[in-house]
Parts: structure tokens; C-alpha cells; sequence
């Protein structure tokens, strides 16, 4: 007699990987973000346009002899790019511009990650709390943010600063507070959009407190767009402080600064431009990477460009 075989599902046999349909490779979320964003040529481009400058500004002492401030050569004042050891040239106090371009870098790049930073944290709280809470709460929160709002940003950062004095410490806490009703905003409509969501509903019925709801639950689901703004507004807060310095109101004249050589090269605007030229194309460089970066996360971040 023959032996009767024995049938099998075909769906079955396809998760043992004999027959059957092939299975879908299994994504998450987050690699879905990372694939997304590596398709957005543009994106990687400002990736490492960003690390280029961030590696650079870092190990600025591999890749200069000079000393940004205290290497004067008052023998050798404005000499244009590729003279001698001075590829980009030297400034009105003989100073090497390459080496000043570096260490101003980590200057300018700190400040905007500083007031990033700051201004998202104090944004986030603010929003999540009146988002979350809503009722009085988030009437005086969000009136204070329109407030905030309301008035011209740089026009608040001059006016603080000229309450505060000039410095590159003052320059933060001024952006931080003109910037972060922003995050608020941002925060507070996607607090709205989820948290009366059913995952959201659970945790209240399980007994969750509402710091650990916020915190666990609402947050992790809001951090797309967060991080978005952030990369927008480290490069808004760059370029923000370089106003600022550029009109006198930040760094120390001396200390290797973006917007101080900004500021500095004003005054050879029509002899020597490149004084000029070389920070400002610095600052277009990096805020431009930026943007790229926060570009790339939006179109990252959307679910409707999951596929």
C-alpha cells in the first residue's frame, strides 16, 4: 500500500521557508525613518557636508600650526588666499584666517546645538503640559507664547542683550528665550493630535500617572517633528548669533567667532572682500546643511511616505 502522505498548509510550510509565499522582510518604524531618509540624495549630501565641518572644527588643531588669536604677524597683514603657509590668507592683524575659520567654527556650531537644545527643552515642557492638560493651563501657556510670538524675533534678542551686555553666554540665553515658543506650538498641536488616542486611553484605565503618560507614551510619538525643528533651529540659531555678533553685541572682538570676522571684515569690504566672503560662506555652508538635514527627517518622518 502506499503510504499516504501527509498534506501540508503551504502557508505553514512557507514559514519554515519550504514552500509557500516568500515572507516580507520585517521593518520598524525607525528603519523605515533611516531608508527614507538615505533615498533623499540631497539629505545625505548635507549629512556629510555636516560632518565634513563638524570633524573639521573638532580637530582643528590637527589641521592648523596657527594659533587663532595670539599668532599675529603684523609683517604679513591681509594677505589674500594662497599666500604662503596662509591658504586663505591672513587678516588685518596678521592672523591666519584658515585657523580662525576652524576654531570660530566650534564656536558658532556649539552656540546653535547650545540654544537648540535649550529652546526645545523649555518648548517641549510648555507644550506638552498645555496640550495634555488644556482648560486654564493652556490659556496662560499658549497667551504667553503668542505673546512671545508677536514680537519681531531679532528685535527681542537686541533688546536683551542690550540689557544683559555683550557676550557669547548672553548671546544663548537670548535666542533661548525668543526661541522657544516655537517648539511650544509644534508640541502642543501634536500633543492634540494624539492623546486621546486608544494606547493613550489604556494607560489611564491601567492607572498611569499623568507624568508617566506624558513621558511614555505621548513624548516618544511626538518626536518626529521635535526633531525636525531642532535641526532647523540650529541653523537659525547660527546664523541668528552671527547677526548678533556681526552687530557688536556678542563674542569678545578677539576670540575666533564667525560673526566676528564677519564683523571684522566689513570694514574692507571694498579692498579685501574675502575677509568677508570666507565666514559668510561658512555660515551659508553649515545652515545650509542644516536645512538639508531637516528637509530629509520631514519627508523622513511622513507616514505617507511609507510605502
Amino acid at each position: 500500500m502506499r503510504d499516504k502522505k501527509k498534506k501540508v498548509d503551504p502557508v505553514q510550510k512557507g514559514a519554515s521557508g519550504e514552500i509557500g509565499l516568500e515572507s516580507l522582510p520585517v521593518t520598524t518604524y525607525w528603519t523605515d525613518v533611516v531608508r527614507r531618509f538615505r533615498k533623499n540624495k540631497i539629505a545625505v549630501v548635507g549629512l556629510v557636508m555636516l560632518l565634513i565641518i563638524v570633524i573639521l572644527c573638532a580637530g582643528a588643531p590637527l589641521f592648523t600650526k596657527y594659533d587663532p588669536i595670539l599668532d599675529m604677524d603684523l609683517l604679513n597683514q591681509l594677505k589674500p588666499p594662497g599666500s604662503g603657509d596662509h591658504i586663505l590668507g591672513t587678516d588685518n592683524l596678521g592672523r591666519d584666517i584658515w585657523s580662525r575659520l576652524l576654531y570660530g567654527g566650534r564656536t558658532s556650531v556649539l552656540t546653535g546645538l547650545t540654544v537648540a537644545l535649550i529652546t526645545g527643552a523649555i518648548g517641549v515642557a510648555i507644550g506638552l503640559i498645555s496640550g495634555y492638560f488644556g482648560g486654564i493651563v493652556e490659556t496662560i501657556l499658549m497667551r504667553m507664547t503668542d505673546i512671545m510670538l508677536s514680537f519681531p524675533f531679532l528685535i527681542i534678542a537686541i533688546a536683551i542683550m542690550a540689557a544683559l551686555g555683550s557676550s557669547q553666554r548672553n548671546i544663548i540665553l537670548a535666542l533661548a528665550i525668543v526661541g522657544w515658543p516655537r517648539f511650544a506650538r509644534l508640541t502642543r498641536g501634536q500633543v492634540l493630535a494624539v492623546k486621546n488616542s486608544e494606547y493613550v486611553e489604556s494607560a489611564k484605565v491601567a492607572g498611569f500617572g499623568n507624568a508617566r503618560i506624558i513621558l511614555n507614551h505621548i513624548l516618544p510619538n511626538c518626536m518626529g517633528p521635535i526633531i525636525i525643528q531642532a535641526t532647523l533651529a540650529v541653523g537659525g540659531a547660527i546664523l541668528s548669533a552671527a547677526s548678533l555678533t556681526y552687530l557688536g553685541l556678542g563674542a569678545d572682538a578677539a576670540a575666533p567667532d564667525w560673526g566676528v570676522m564677519l564683523s571684522q571684515g566689513r570694514q574692507y569690504l571694498q579692498s579685501e572682500a574675502y575677509l568677508t566672503i570666507i565666514p559668510g560662506l561658512a555660515i551659508s555652508v553649515t545652515v545650509l546643511a542644516m536645512n538639508w538635514i531637516g528637509d530629509g527627517l520631514r519627508d523622513a518622518f511622513d507616514p505617507k511616505m511609507r510605502k
